[in-house]
């Protein structure tokens, strides 16, 4: 068996945790100007969310197991519930990592430079409202993904706040485009957190877990699933259509660079699909099909916001 803390780390789940920064990044590309951190930013940014991720996870491990929810679904691949880490070992892991993120979320905004003005004590409040959000996801007795919350929480956390988040870090200004891509990557990680709730609802609702999987029931969830899937693509991709149009200054809508955007992000349409529909075809409680659709899903999304990257720098260079 491999270092359990790195098992409990599911570094799976890394790839989807640093795309909504790697989005904010190419969205702010084009009003990029002169900043000679910017680099030095995107790279903080990164660590930051890295950092937040595996506190979520750790956290997670932990508060599943503090309410036996993993237990009673049998999960061996879960380090507390295993035996492999101790409940005091986990608490002393999540208060040496909060302390971490808070340091490089603090090094962050004074190396953006966002101190000058009210954006740095708003984002600093923000960042300190993001490592509650990943403490207190599964721990203590008002954890919010046990009230149906978690959805929303991700859709924000990994959409809004991260995609204009990185905007505001950047010195640039917060637009339209902004809003549509962290709409699409919020539905999109939202998603993710829905197939896994999805695997769950028979556990979860054993032990009181109301995630939105178990408060729709099962055939609602998949009805759900696809309006995340259909409102995070077409974000994504009308950000970039937009940027297209307002960088290369194209006078009319209708052109053929459309299509040819189109036909870029195709196959992941058509992979999404595939991977949606045989999530119709299992059943909650199906781990063996169900976790690698999950793990497929998250690297699509990674995969599609670097096409997006690649893209917006080729066009803005």
């Amino acid at each position: 068996m491999s270092n359990p803390w790195i098992q409990a780390a599911r570094l799976r789940t890394l790839p989807l945790a640093i795309s909504g920064i790697i989005l904010g990044w190419s969205v702010s590309l084009p009003n990029l100007e002169n900043n000679t951190n910017a680099w030095l930013i995107f790279g903080l940014a990164i660590l930051t969310a890295v950092l937040l991720q595996i506190t979520s996870n750790y956290a997670n491990d932990y508060g599943d197991f503090e309410k036996g929810v993993d237990q009673a679904a049998g999960r061996t691949d879960r380090m507390l519930a295993s035996g492999a880490i101790t409940p005091q070992s986990m608490k002393k892991a999540l208060v040496f990592l909060s302390l971490i993120t808070f340091v490089v979320g603090v090094i962050l905004l004074q190396i953006s430079g966002v101190f000058s003005d009210s954006r740095g004590w708003f984002l600093l409040g923000l960042g300190i409202i993001s490592i509650g959000a990943s403490l207190f996801y599964t721990v203590g007795k008002n954890a919010y993904g046990y009230k149906g919350l978690g959805d929303a929480f991700v859709f924000l956390f990994f959409g809004m706040v991260t995609v204009m988040g990185m905007g505001l870090l950047l010195n640039v200004t917060i637009t339209l485009v902004h809003a549509i891509a962290s709409i699409g990557i919020g539905c999109l990680s939202t998603a993710v957190l829905n197939i896994n709730n999805y695997r769950d609802i028979i556990s979860d609702e054993e032990k009181n877990k109301r995630t939105v999987a178990v408060i729709l029931g099962k055939n609602k969830t998949i009805i759900y699933h696809g309006f995340l899937l259909v409102f995070g693509l077409f974000g994504v991709v009308a950000a970039l259509i937009i940027i297209q149009h307002d960088y290369l200054r194209w006078e009319r809508w209708m052109r053929p660079d459309i299509a040819y955007t189109l036909g870029l992000f195709f196959p992941f349409f058509g992979t999404i699909n595939q991977q949606y529909r045989l999530l119709k075809l299992c059943e909650p409680g199906d781990r063996e099909v169900i976790n690698p659709l999950l793990k497929k899903l998250s690297l699509t999304i990674f995969a599609l916001v670097i096409v997006f990257c690649l893209i917006v720098t080729f066009i803005t260079s």
